[in-house]
Order: C-alpha cells, then sequence, then structure tokens
C-alpha cells in the first residue's frame, strides 16, 4: 500500500489534496493541502477557526469562489474537508441526515475549461477516536457534459489507514486530472504529517496545508503550514 506523503507528493503539480484517517497511533485526523501555478492561485492563505477552515485571498484582488472558500466545516460529530463551495453545500445536506454519498450526486466539477478541475472532498462520522462512515470521493468531468461521482466508503476507518484524494496527478506544465480515491498507509503520527507532507510539495507551487486532529471538538488544535 502507498503512504500518504508518497501519495501527496507524488506528483510536481497535485493541486489540491484532502485525506481523513487515523495515524499510527490511531488518533483521528484530516488534512488539506493546496498547490498553485498562478499569481492569484498562490496568493492564499488557510485561516483556521473554531469550527471552521477557510481558504482566503492574500493579495487584496477580492473573491474568486473557485479560489476561495470554506474548505472546512465541523460540528461536535461529524467532519467534511474538500476543495470548494461543495463543502458548504454538503455540509448542510449531511445536517439533514443525507448520505454524503447521495449528495455527492448534486455535486458538479469546476467550471473552468479547458481543465474542468475535480471537486474533492473527505467526511466522516467523529466518536472520540473512532471515525465511522467515512466518505471520500469527488465530483469529475468524465466528458464536458458528463459528470463521474467516485467514492470510497469504509464503515470504519483503522488504525495507520486513510483515504485520499487529489484533484490532478501531473505536472504544472501539463496538467492531468484524477478525482480517483484511494486507501494509502500512514506511517506516522498526525503531528509530524504537517512537516512530512509540506517538505513533499515542490516549493515552487506550495501554497498552504493544514493536519487536523479528530479527537478534540473544534480545529483549533490544527497546524498550518504556510508559504
Amino acid at each position: 500500500m502507498a503512504t500518504l506523503v508518497d501519495v501527496a507528493g507524488g506528483c510536481e503539480y497535485p493541486g489540491r489534496g484532502v485525506a481523513i484517517g487515523r495515524d499510527i497511533d490511531g488518533v483521528p485526523f484530516a488534512a488539506y493541502w493546496l498547490t498553485g501555478r498562478s499569481p492569484a492561485s498562490q496568493q492564499r492563505e488557510l485561516v483556521v477557526a473554531e469550527y471552521e477552515i477557510v481558504v482566503q485571498d492574500v493579495s487584496g484582488a477580492g473573491t474568486d469562489e473557485l479560489r476561495h472558500y470554506t474548505a472546512a466545516i465541523r460540528t461536535e460529530d461529524w467532519v467534511i474537508v474538500g476543495n470548494g463551495t461543495h463543502v458548504s453545500e454538503l455540509a448542510g445536506t449531511h445536517a439533514d441526515c443525507v448520505d454524503l454519498q447521495v449528495a455527492l450526486r448534486n455535486i458538479d466539477y469546476e467550471p473552468d475549461p479547458p481543465i474542468r478541475t475535480p471537486r474533492i472532498f473527505a467526511g466522516a462520522v467523529t466518536e472520540g477516536p473512532e471515525l465511522l462512515d467515512v466518505v471520500v470521493g469527488s465530483a469529475r468531468s468524465y466528458s464536458a457534459d458528463q459528470v463521474q461521482h467516485p467514492s470510497l466508503f469504509l464503515r470504519r476507518s483503522e488504525e495507520a489507514t486513510a483515504g485520499v484524494v487529489t484533484t490532478y496527478a501531473g505536472s504544472a506544465a501539463e496538467v492531468v486530472t484524477d478525482g480517483y480515491p484511494l486507501t494509502v498507509s500512514v506511517e506516522a503520527e498526525w503531528e509530524s504529517l504537517p512537516d512530512l507532507l509540506w517538505a513533499r510539495l515542490d516549493p515552487r507551487l506550495r501554497v498552504g496545508l493544514v493536519v487536523i486532529p479528530l479527537h478534540v471538538e473544534s480545529f483549533e488544535e490544527a497546524i498550518v503550514r504556510r508559504r
């Protein structure tokens, strides 16, 4: 099985990535990372609040919903992390007890032709050290007018494993869309993951990264790395 660190750094330009699982000690966590090619994409930062994590502009140029959005939302017993405005949409439907895999069917890929970036996400029910009903998935383009919704479902996340999905799988010069979730091994404690993951991202492209412990009820203990 591939490791989380190897998958995150497995290509030059992974775009955005999300992972959710349990570390080598069984502690539940989520991770989100951003890389960017353009100056506008690089002028962003991750802002951690008690129950939300927001990707916001730092250039003063104004908000663009494809680049600036709520990337994570949690309550006392569930969490959703992703790369766009669909995080808030999925959180709303999940609060209404709609299954995340069902809610995913109403999500489209990003309106950024010709790339058609996948919308990715991960969500789970949190119960102390347990992660239950884990869903990792995406809305990706099959063609210009067809959408695929690949997803991975785990009734219970095991120790030292995580589900992960990234938007891209190529280089900055040749963007390759991804959006296919997979299971990986986690060979470190969650506190070590920010440095390990950050080091594997291309320094020219990396923008921000956050690793979030999920055995507590807020995001305030999250560890952030920025440009």
